[in-house]
């Protein structure tokens, strides 16, 4: 498994507004621009973060987007989720699986186990355990 550029950009994004959160609104362009990526792509990260209602914006001069909650209150999985990124593991434990092997598999119990701590893992870590750790 392997994230898309979407949702690194996205958990880039997530984290520059609980970084800066003090400040005021950040805009899509000002992260952009501090990471080098397309402020095209971040904004429309951070619209499905707001449709999500992980992030606010504010309109008009000094806008731009904000957490909606606290960075000890948004999960990493929240994040990916809302980006719409599929989190399994192995494409067998996705609903609709096409796998032949599916009811023979030796391994599906043991992906299914490994998938859930993945999961209890992304819904433990927060925007600020992660801004926590970058900071040591």
């Amino acid at each position: 498994m392997q994230f898309t550029k979407k949702a690194s950009y996205g958990l880039i994004a997530a984290l520059e507004l609980a970084r800066t959160d003090s400040d005021g609104p950040t805009s899509a362009g000002t992260i952009a621009d501090r990471y080098s990526l397309p402020a095209p792509f971040v904004e429309k990260i951070l619209h499905e973060l707001k449709t999500a209602h992980i992030v606010r914006s504010k309109q008009g001069r000094g806008g731009g987007y904000l957490l909606a909650f606290p960075a000890k209150d948004v999960s990493v999985r929240s994040v990916l989720e809302a980006l719409d990124e599929g989190l399994d593991l192995v494409s067998c434990l996705a609903d609709g699986s096409d796998c032949t092997l599916t009811r023979i598999c030796p391994t599906r119990d043991a992906w299914g186990v490994i998938h859930q701590r993945f999961l209890q893992l992304l819904d433990s870590l927060t925007l600020q355990d992660l801004l926590d750790h970058h900071q040591k």
